[in-house]
């Protein structure tokens, strides 16, 4: 089932190398541009892979929004979205593949067009919380590889918290959170700019210029809850995404039902 779900994803991020819309601020950084885009339509800029990404119009400005009400309408099928975004884009009409892939659902993912492969630097995003119940999460999509497996970096609105979040084998689990006695209690009627910094192994996580989450890729992982023995595909040896360096298409991340904006994506490449 897996070997069919990476094959259409393989054919999902090739088709996003065609010219995209973006600015070259300076050397090696892009701020993608969204004056083009025409609000109530999928983006140009992004290529939604999972969820319902679309084109809105925040006052002055047009944003990204990832719109969670959809995922309401179908919790009591979560494949659902999966099964329609699929068929567009995975080029499939293999309904077993989608009834097995359930996890993806949750997890709403567009990636950038114009960025092939994100190594080393920072990449910046403004985010602003508009909805839901489940969830209310805003993240940077990153180190997306050819078989769907990735890594984000998160502020969760109902958790008040940052994280960094990997998606191996169909299955998301926590590599490592902020620290949870010093929440980030954000306005939820403002922007925030949340901020990746990669350096090598190094991963920085920070919300408003404030840091939250240091993480070393490759580092062997801590024990699970109540000391157990942590998970096998936490293990770098096991798990691509974990394994330095980075290297992957990035984009945009949210959970279920979270509906949020999005605007200012910018990429910084050492």
């Amino acid at each position: 089932m897996r070997g069919v779900l990476r094959r259409g994803l393989v054919a999902v991020l090739a088709a996003t190398a065609i010219v995209p819309v973006w600015v070259e601020t300076r050397a090696a950084e892009i701020k993608v541009d969204l004056k083009k885009e025409s609000p109530g339509k999928p983006p140009q800029t992004f290529e939604p892979m999972v969820g319902t990404w679309v084109v809105a119009q925040d006052g002055p400005d047009k944003v990204i929004m990832v719109d969670g009400r959809p995922w309401v309408m179908s919790k009591d099928n979560p494949t659902k979205l999966l099964i329609q975004s699929a068929r567009k884009l995975y080029g499939t009409n293999n309904e077993e593949l989608m009834d097995n892939a359930k996890q993806f659902a949750y997890y709403p993912v567009a990636v950038l067009k114009s960025v092939k492969a994100f190594s080393s630097g920072t990449i910046s995003v403004k985010f602003k919380t508009i909805a839901g119940d489940a969830d209310r999460a805003s993240g940077i999509l990153f180190n997306v590889k050819p078989n769907g497996d990735w890594l984000a970096a998160r502020y969760n609105d109902t958790e008040n918290n940052l994280g960094l979040w990997e998606f191996h084998n169909g299955i998301r689990r926590l590599v490592k959170f902020s620290d949870r006695n010093n929440k980030f209690m954000l306005d939820r009627s403002q922007y925030h700019e949340l901020t990746l910094e990669v350096d090598g192994p190094s991963i920085k996580i920070s919300v408003d210029g404030r840091v939250g989450v240091e993480y070393t890729l490759g580092s062997a992982p801590g024990p699970g809850r109540g000391g157990a023995a942590p998970n096998p595909d936490l293990f770098p040896e096991n798990n691509p995404v974990l394994k330095p360096p980075v290297s992957g298409r990035i984009g945009l991340w949210a959970k279920t039902d979270s509906t949020s904006y999005f605007k200012d994506y910018v990429v910084s490449a050492k």
